[in-house]
């Protein structure tokens, strides 16, 4: 590493700055940037730097150049942390193509927080962003594949070469493609996908009509039955993805508003392109009731016991921007929840600090993983060959006694569903189901052993534990499961509607079934459902039942939505209203009369709406940019769009805390403007103001032209905006009263990356 004379004296300006403190106290501005020349801190170095909070310590787990370029990480059953080493990564837009990535293994043999012993699994992959450990094996995310590499005896060598289970994922964004990859309490292996890669996934060989389209949301594969599903629609470019303790998920994201909860069929908020599907209308929004500065990664809810109480069951995720890590507090409301700001858990008061993923370890510890670098938005790297893990922990902690989950028999794996540590249920299901695949489960232990756990159990969550690991072990069959949906427990009810269901030929976003494949459940099972439709008081089991309809064929979903949009107060949910249309829409042009009627009969005038909006629509294809000057009037009033370009004209209910309509040139030689030919009034002071923002990845040049005379030129970015991520412009037009003008006003090309303009407002005001 090479350091110029100004970074060696600003590591010793710091150094002497800094020292540990008892309370999280945030030393750096809070201000959105995409680089800096920050010095290069050391391991330790960086550790002082840390507002650790009081009764906490912090440990270098791993670091250079042990590491480098980390960019993903996960346990396996031993406690030993699995660490892909992205070598290939140049910018967002470039890799090589060069096999010199690698998966380490890390383990920590005396619980000190330090790793002590090291071995490569693999060190010839290509670009390689997800990884997870399970099923007698590795699965990777190294685009255009989801790859398994197996190694059944677990003896740390591959047994042979990697099995390629889908195809076709995109890397359009170096950032934004497969990532996050955790073990969902179903069985199904979840990740994230963001919103400026396009990908079409399918099994390799497959016919085009088989793959599945995804920019931007959570995905799920299957590990038996080997299916891949889209499993939400819409967000930015969410890294972090987690199961709260009903198994409720929750993604982070960057750019739009961090936080979501995350159901099954659901679409959600989405960064500057329009929806894949125009006839949403009203996507579900963000949970927080607070901001934080853009873009973060890791997703993990502190379901341990080593950390105090107030800690337990928070949403522990990096802040990439803000460098520090951050906690959020789920309350809930109605069928979602409210996000709210637990505290700036540890601000690390290093430029250089770029932490995206988050992990909780067999001890308790939060584990963080730092790509390390000035250039926050991976633009460039700054400092190759650097990266580092960071352990968490309270102080004097007892070291424990190193896991080998592997090892333990059945029985044991099923006793650690009551483990205070979720680390230990989460690991010892993912053994009991791949047991239980393989054939060698001893099943009248396991289901003696998990029924009296589900009986005895005195809170949903140790009850949902045990339920989930009866599916996983098929040690509960179908009548069981319908027995269930009439317990006393609205997360079971919950949770049986959705095994009932979990094996469709249908889900939410592939449709190509629905008018032919078979219900998943008979009648008996459908009048359950029914019964819960029309009388359950839990908005729970509504917003599960909600996300079976998807999977259901169309002519089986009527009499559901029909009891399901009789609750009049689920309109003010924060998810039903919408999950219903979700479910309803693509029925609506196939039988228009039969849905004006179920709008007619329904208490909800989302649907009442929707149902005649889409009628008039009809099953035409809609223009992305029909609506384009109903946003420019909302924004810019009396202004007409010229020269749009890539994603259209887009409206953001919520971009930066602001609303705001996004523009895009239409080339790098042509911008977008928006013109407006009027008279300036004679005898007032006359200006024009407006408030633009820029792309967390990009910046723009604004230009204010009077009669092709430039009035005003400024480059929008990071640089120039203010603290609240805003500039505010006024451009004095008095010297034209009484000329009739044309007012331009460019989104130009600065360096042709990521140029997208926010407009929160434009007028023209005269006094």
């Amino acid at each position: 590493m090479k350091f110029s004379s100004y970074s060696l004296l600003m590591i010793v300006f710091a150094t002497s700055l800094v020292a540990p403190t008892a309370n999280a106290q945030q030393r750096l501005p809070k201000k959105q940037h995409r680089t800096s020349d920050a010095p290069f801190l050391s391991p330790r170095q960086a550790v002082d730097a840390m507002s650790v909070p009081e009764g906490f310590e912090v440990s270098i787990f791993a670091s250079e150049p042990t590491l480098a370029e980390p960019i993903a990480f996960c346990f396996d059953p031993r406690g030993r942390l699995w660490v892909v080493e992205n070598l290939n990564y140049r910018t967002r837009r470039e890799h090589t193509d060069e096999k010199v990535s690698r998966i380490q293994i890390l383990e920590d043999t005396d619980s000190d927080g330090v790793f002590d012993k090291r071995k490569t699994f693999k060190d010839d992959l290509t670009f390689t962003s997800g990884i997870a450990v399970g099923f007698g094996g590795v699965y990777l995310g190294s685009p255009p594949n989801l790859v398994f590499i197996p190694d059944a005896d677990g003896d740390d060598v591959p047994d042979g070469p990697g099995e390629i289970l889908l195809d076709g994922w995109g890397i359009n964004d170096r950032h934004e493609t497969l990532n996050s990859f955790i073990w969902g309490p179903d069985g199904w292996l979840y990740g994230c996908h963001g919103v400026f890669t396009q990908s079409q996934v399918g099994k390799p060989g497959c016919d085009d009509s088989q793959r599945q389209f995804i920019d931007g949301g959570i995905w799920r594969f299957h590990p038996v039955t080997k299916k891949y599903e889209v499993y939400a629609r819409g967000l930015s470019n969410p890294w972090g993805f987690d199961f709260d303790r009903h198994g409720q998920g929750f993604a982070t994201c960057c750019v739009i508003p961090h936080l979501f909860h995350i159901v099954q069929g659901g679409v959600y908020h989405k960064q500057s392109r329009p929806h894949i599907n125009p006839y949403v209308y009203d996507d579900i929004k963000t949970i927080r009731d607070h901001t934080h500065l853009s873009a973060h990664g890791g997703a993990r809810f502190y379901l341990a016991d080593a950390f105090p109480s107030e800690y337990h069951d928070r949403l522990f995720m990096c802040n990439i921007h803000e460098h520090a890590v951050l906690t959020d507090v789920m309350e809930r409301r109605g069928s979602s929840f409210v996000g709210k700001h637990g505290d700036d858990f540890m601000p690390t008061n290093d430029l250089a600090w770029v932490g995206f993923s988050v992990e909780i370890g067999p001890e308790g510890g939060v584990y963080l993983l730092d790509w390390h670098d000035t250039d926050v938005c991976g633009n460039a790297i700054n400092f190759p060959e650097s990266g580092r893990v960071y352990r968490i922990m309270p102080e004097d902690a007892k070291p424990i006694e190193r896991p080998n989950l592997s090892a333990l028999s059945d029985r044991q794996l099923a006793d650690l569903q009551s483990h205070p540590n979720d680390w230990y249920v989460r690991q010892a299901r993912v053994l009991l189901h791949h047991r239980s695949v393989n054939g060698t489960l001893d099943r009248v232990a396991v289901a003696h052993a998990l029924a009296e756990q589900f009986r005895s159990a005195d809170s949903s969550k140790y009850r949902l534990r045990a339920l989930w690991a009866q599916y996983l072990t098929q040690t509960i069959n179908r009548s069981d499961l319908v027995e269930l949906l009439g317990h006393d427990d609205e997360y079971v009810r919950a949770w049986s509607v959705r095994f009932l269901c979990d094996r469709s030929a249908v889900d939410a976003f592939f449709l190509h079934a629905a008018t032919s494949a078979e219900s998943p459940v008979d009648n008996d099972v459908m009048q359950r459902f029914l019964r819960l439709a029309n009388e359950d008081s839990s908005p729970v089991v509504r917003l599960f039942l909600a996300s079976a309809v998807t999977r259901f064929p169309f002519e089986d979903r009527w009499d559901l939505l029909h009891a399901l949009t009789q609750h009049a107060d689920d309109t003010d949910d924060p998810n039903l209203e919408r999950m219903y249309w979700f479910a309803l829409e693509p029925m609506v042009p196939l039988w228009p009369q039969k849905s004006l009627q179920l709008a007619i009969d329904c208490r909800l005038p989302k649907i009442q709406e929707f149902v005649a909006r889409r009628l008039a629509t009809g099953d035409r294809v809609a223009s992305v940019g029909e609506d384009w000057q109903a946003v420019v009037a909302k924004v810019a009033p009396k202004f007409d769009a010229r020269h749009v370009g890539e994603g259209g004209i887009v409206y953001h209910s919520s971009f930066r805390n602001q609303t705001a309509m996004q523009t895009h040139p239409e080339s790098r030689k042509r911008p977008c403007r928006l013109i407006r030919d009027f008279k300036i009034p004679a005898d007032k002071q006359t200006q024009l103001k407006m408030r633009v923002s820029h792309h967390p990845h990009g910046d723009w040049e604004l230009r204010v032209v009077v009669n092709d005379q430039v009035l005003k030129k400024t480059v929008v970015g990071p640089d120039t905006v203010g603290a609240n991520e805003w500039l505010d412009i006024n451009v004095d037009l008095t010297s034209y009263a009484g000329q009739e003008i044309r007012l331009m006003l460019e989104n130009r090309a600065n360096d042709w990356n990521n140029e997208w303009a926010y407009w929160n407002h434009v007028v023209v005001v005269s006094r």
